[in-house]
């Protein structure tokens, strides 16, 4: 449970980092690949995080 707390909040902080950045520097396309990186980063932590306990095989592929 601990680790799911801490990858949960290691997403948000990065998340928020990535906002700020985005936030300071006026380009489209910047936050067009910051918006790409944070989705890639939620995707594996969906397939890592919550599909561990569906697979029941403690996150191994």
């Amino acid at each position: 449970m601990y680790e799911r707390i801490l990858a949960v909040m290691s997403l948000i902080v990065f998340a928020v980092f990535l906002a700020i950045l985005g936030i300071w520097v006026e380009s489209i396309s910047l936050k067009i690949v910051l918006a790409i990186t944070v989705l890639m980063c939620a995707y594996d932590f969906w397939l890592e995080a919550l599909m561990r306990t569906k697979n029941g095989n403690g996150g191994k592929h």
